[in-house]
């Protein structure tokens, strides 16, 4: 046995991210990230073998501030020729004792605007003009400073290599990191290394999909400042803007989760906006700029979630559907007009609300305010469905004679399955974390770690899936056994715990599968019974607050859809074994698309409901190319209809078949898949012809 299996059979026997033994489950993360870097399990376990001496994991035997200094002591530093200083060590490790905190929006507004010196300067001075003391011998603040010296210490390493590479511009590069050290920045490209570097070191400590968040917004007196003194031109902002994204693209082999492409990087452009003289749409420059860049260099990543409202200009809307329309598919609308509403309801107050950006894939965030964990779970809505079929005797089938008792059924099955999941969150424990607390205001004023409640807001976020699979099954059930009466419960199910094998039930399995209205449609009974499925989830949620106070909020949409399809079994949709689960908001069909829009609008996204909620929308080039002004049209309709979030696909069934059969016609054929943006053929197979069924059922076909 070698030692990548060594390694891989140590944390195979590891549990969750909450272990106090955090190494095995480090180990096996490197090797993943080994295996995309070089494209074999051979050559990563070689690779590693001969860098062991290299491998490092900070000893949990010293604070986390400590570890903090010891592992930017250790990371190997990468100075590039030319451009972005931005560098990462999948060989150094931070240790962790709890669940590390993710999908976290970082306030890089203020990171720009302050320094290391500065954050010191809050701890060192026992008012610091604020109005209250703080204790310099308190745990929490001994891991602060010594947090802070760990960065200190890594950017004059940094600076020192710079100086001595051949960086074309290493003096600007330089000073860029030493400003860092005692002062704000003052140009826009200063502006963008800084973001860089603070990025690169909440990836480097264990975080992950780290939000870029409102960077026209963060950027923009930068920008004017700059082009107004002479300093730079439009042109050259645009290039660095190329440059910036080009460089958060790199490293996506230790960035991916399940799939490349998958980092959860999302800038978020646009968007409503409230100051002293009212409320207006945010954009300026930089939101078109960030765009065109997008399209331009065909770039799956990172993903941009455009912010829209009633006040958007239309050529913005025209742009993004363009980009789109290129095939450059990571571009998201979200609705201003609905999130920010919905937010300020659940709880947050209207001035975070309205600077909301989003986690990993579509959940609205606030920046930089709170534990925020908007991915921590996904719950399926059709496993107690059929967890109840599987479980219940014909005999108990058979007493069930109408569709209330059996919802009532479906109900406390659901219920159970919430309460699992409620233990499981009250049993976290959270990683500490200094760096986090450094970048959260509320933990440094309260002087208390944002793994110990220091945060202003400590909700948590679920994902769901397969909505659609259950709100069908039911519709079928209730039609076929007690509208119609053409078949019992128990009869039926027979039919499914076979998974529909026998010529006999084939066609049932056919009615059970085209069975019209279904989820999608603008039918009333088919939102009515979307809507109570929705009901109970929030009605086993509602009275829910973590240790900390925080609620737990939820989303109809999840990208786990295409990862637990086969834990359950096949459901009344006419879903068999093993098939994936229907994804998001979605009504694939070369008919009317805005049908899909009404039925969205008549969903309950109310009080708790509001965690992504993206419809999923899939039109042909041709298409979108012959009816681009009715489309545009149709978005900006949809604003004021009231969808939550939207996402677009573009692309014909005749290239994905070319790509799937013969990868080499379309090497840079890009499409949006499970919520981020990724390369066809870096897809599994069977994910490839799951898209290429959606396009042709799109198409017709």
């Amino acid at each position: 046995m070698g030692l990548f299996d060594n390694i891989k059979g140590l944390a195979g026997r590891q549990g969750g991210r909450s272990s106090s033994n955090s190494r095995p489950i480090i180990y096996s993360s490197t090797i993943t990230k080994l295996n995309r870097r070089f494209g074999s399990k051979e050559k990563a376990g070689s690779y590693l073998a001969s860098n062991m001496h290299n491998f490092y994991i900070s000893s949990s035997k010293f604070n986390k501030g400590i570890q903090i200094k010891n592992l930017f002591r250790k990371v190997d530093i990468d100075i590039p020729k030319e451009g972005f200083i931005y560098f990462l060590d999948e060989l150094k490790n931070l240790n962790f004792n709890g669940k590390i905190i993710n999908g976290i929006s970082p306030d890089y507004s203020k990171i720009l605007k302050s320094s290391v010196y500065e954050y010191n300067e809050f701890y060192f001075h026992p008012k610091a003009g604020r109005g209250f003391a703080r204790d310099l011998s308190s745990d929490f603040i001994k891991n602060q400073l010594d947090a802070l010296d760990g960065i200190e210490l890594f950017i004059y390493r940094i600076v020192k290599k710079l100086r001595n590479s051949n960086h074309k511009d290493r003096s600007k590069f330089a000073r860029y990191f030493e400003n860092m050290i005692d002062a704000p920045a003052e140009h826009f490209e200063e502006a963008l290394q800084r973001i860089l570097f603070y990025n690169q070191v909440l990836w480097q400590t264990g975080h992950s999909s780290i939000s870029l968040g409102r960077l026209d917004k963060i950027l923009e007196d930068y920008y004017f400042d700059d082009l107004n003194s002479g300093f730079i031109t439009q042109e050259e902002v645009y290039e660095i803007i190329k440059a910036f994204l080009k460089t958060l693209h790199s490293y996506q082999w230790y960035k991916s989760d399940a799939f490349i492409g998958d980092t959860g990087q999302v800038i978020v452009l646009g968007g409503k906006y409230e100051d002293e003289y009212g409320e207006y749409y945010f954009y300026n420059d930089l939101t078109y700029m960030f765009i065109r860049a997008i399209d331009e260099l065909r770039l799956y990543e990172p993903k941009v979630m455009l912010r829209i409202s009633n006040e958007t200009p239309r050529d913005l809307i025209e742009l993004a559907l363009e980009t789109i329309s290129n095939g450059i598919s990571n571009i998201m609308f979200s609705n201003d007009e609905v999130v920010i509403d919905k937010m300020v309801e659940f709880g947050y107050d209207k001035e975070d609300a309205a600077n909301y950006s989003v986690s990993t894939y579509y959940e609205p965030s606030t920046v930089g305010k709170g534990l925020e964990q908007n991915n921590i779970a996904c719950i399926s809505f059709l496993k107690p469905l059929n967890e109840f079929f599987d479980n219940e005797t014909p005999q108990v089938l058979d007493m069930i004679d109408n569709y209330g008792e059996l919802f009532n059924s479906y109900k406390y099955y659901l219920k159970k399955e919430m309460d699992s999941l409620i233990e499981t969150l009250d049993d976290i424990e959270w990683n500490e974390d200094p760096l986090l607390s450094l970048f959260t205001d509320d933990c440094n004023v309260n002087q208390l770690d944002i793994s110990k409640g220091g945060a202003k807001y400590n909700h948590y976020g679920i994902t769901t899936i397969a909505l659609e699979n259950t709100v069908n099954s039911l519709y079928n059930i209730k039609k076929l056994v007690f509208d119609d009466k053409k078949y019992t419960l128990t009869d039926l199910n027979k039919m499914r715990k076979n998974n529909f094998k026998k010529d006999k039930y084939q066609d049932v399995y056919n009615i059970l599968r085209n069975m019209k209205p279904c989820f999608g449609m603008d039918d009333e009974e088919i939102i009515n019974i979307a809507n109570d499925v929705i009901q109970l989830l929030e009605d086993c949620l509602k009275d829910y607050t973590n240790e900390f106070g925080g609620k737990i909020k939820f989303g109809l949409t999840n990208s786990s859809y295409m990862f637990s399809d086969d834990e359950i079994s096949s459901s009344f949709d006419g879903r068999k074994n093993g098939e994936p689960f229907n994804q998001y908001i979605s009504l694939d069909t070369d008919k009317d698309f805005t049908e899909i829009l009404r039925f969205a609008s008549k969903i309950d996204m109310d009080r708790c409901k509001f965690n992504g909620n993206v419809i999923d929308l899939m039109f042909a080039p041709n298409f979108i190319k012959n009816h681009f002004d009715e489309i545009i049209d149709f978005l900006i309709s949809s604003i004021k209809s009231g969808f939550f979030q939207m996402q677009i696909n573009v692309v014909s069934s005749k290239t994905l078949i070319e790509a799937k059969e013969e990868p080499e016609t379309h090497p840079n054929l890009i499409v949006k898949f499970c919520g981020f943006s990724t390369f066809f053929n870096d897809l599994p197979k069977e994910h490839q012809i799951l898209l290429i069924n959606r396009v042709l059922k799109s198409e017709g076909k």
